[in-house]
């Protein structure tokens, strides 16, 4: 990001550019915040890396101020906020994808179905497992309201990844894979 003043760089949050950039703390779901601070230092450019602000529309809010966002709507990002509506999507377009159970079998997946930055998952190897799984999430609120709801998936062995490509409609250009 850059002011067209020729000052320094500016980051909306600590990042490695923080010995060379000014900076300031705001929580990334404070949308009308972060919009504020982008226009006010005329950055050219927000790159949104969280789910959570793209979940809540920040990448919308951004776009309708005027500023420049790399970051899918609040409507694309909820494939990511929540499981069952993933499951939903990759089924409709005939993406193979784990059974969804009705109850828990050995072994199994426990996933909260909300947003839970990378912890709302739990791989049962015993019905047991998967009911305390269930109700740690559900009745001990150990999720917060990302485990308010639960998807029971099959257990698939096998290595995991995110894919990740940049599209325009015409173009797709592939980004490094990550895993969990």
């Amino acid at each position: 990001m850059s002011a067209e003043t020729g000052g320094p760089q500016r980051a909306a949050a600590p990042s490695p550019f923080t010995p060379i950039a000014d900076y300031a703390f705001i929580s990334n779901c404070h949308t009308g915040a972060l919009v504020a601070l982008s226009r006010r230092l005329a950055v050219d450019l927000v790159v949104i890396g969280p789910e959570a602000p793209l979940v809540a529309g920040l990448g919308d809010e951004l776009r309708d101020a005027g500023v420049a966002a790399f970051g899918p709507s609040a409507e694309a990002a909820r494939i990511e906020g929540s499981k069952s509506f993933a499951k939903d999507v990759l089924r409709a377009a005939g993406v193979p994808t784990a059974e969804e159970l009705a109850a828990p079998r050995a072994p199994c997946v426990v996933k909260a179905d909300g947003l839970a930055a990378g912890k709302g998952v739990v791989v049962a190897a015993t019905v047991a497992e998967a009911h305390a799984a269930i109700d740690a999430m559900l009745i001990d609120n150990t999720m917060g309201d990302a485990g308010a709801r639960v998807v029971i998936e099959q257990f698939l062995a096998g290595e995991e990844a995110s894919f990740i490509v940049m599209v325009d409609g015409k173009n797709v250009l592939p980004l490094a894979s990550s895993q969990d």
